[in-house]
């Protein structure tokens, strides 16, 4: 674990050291780079938001806020996701369930 939190900070610090340097895209370089501008980046989110229900903006900790994005658009959020695994299993109790009810009604 330890180590993991090395890396973390090590890449945080290298993060912002390159942040102040060259700040935000102004141009796009998608088709280049697969890196999104601000402005594609919110566009993108507003399409996501709208598409599907359980993504949602997020204004953050205001001490964090980056100045390109809107105050309440720092990041997105996506809550209520229906789990496969957890379905499996809600799945396999009602089987299991079905069938000793149907071996009361046998009995």
């Amino acid at each position: 674990m330890a180590w993991d939190s090395i890396k973390h900070s090590a890449h945080g610090v290298f993060k912002r050291a390159t942040e102040s340097v060259t700040g935000p895209l102004k141009k796009s370089q998608f088709e280049e780079k697969k890196v999104l501008t601000p402005d594609e980046f919110v566009a993108a989110g507003d399409y996501l938001v709208r598409a599907c229900p359980t993504w949602a903006w997020q204004g953050g900790d205001p001490r964090k806020r980056r100045s390109y994005f809107p105050p309440e658009k720092q990041f997105l959020v996506t809550r209520n996701v229906p789990c496969l695994r957890r379905a499996a299993d809600m799945e396999a109790g009602a089987l299991q369930s079905e069938y000793t009810l149907g071996g009361e009604e046998d009995g």
